[in-house]
């Protein structure tokens, strides 16, 4: 890890396939565990990184339109409590 003049930034090398380790310092700020999604949003050419919350509905969003394609019925079957 190289930290830059500002405490805030951590420059990372690109792997041959294109790939980035998160420094672990990113990793607790995020609060981030081996298994946790997160997200990347591209603007104006600076990507934000956030956590992905599990009810975040662009995270959810195929899970969503998936449901979105079964009938009442279906859905009934499957969420049914015993």
């Amino acid at each position: 890890m190289v930290p830059l003049e500002d405490k805030n930034e951590v420059r990372r090398r690109l792997s041959p396939k294109g790939q980035v380790s998160l420094p672990s310092e990113v990793r607790k700020a995020l609060d981030l565990c081996p298994g946790d999604s997160v997200i990347f949003e591209v603007t104006d050419g600076t990507v934000t990184i956030r956590r992905a919350d599990y009810l975040d509905p662009f995270f959810n969003l195929p899970v969503f339109q998936a449901l979105e394609e079964w009938s009442q019925d279906q859905k009934a079957t499957v969420f049914r409590y015993p």
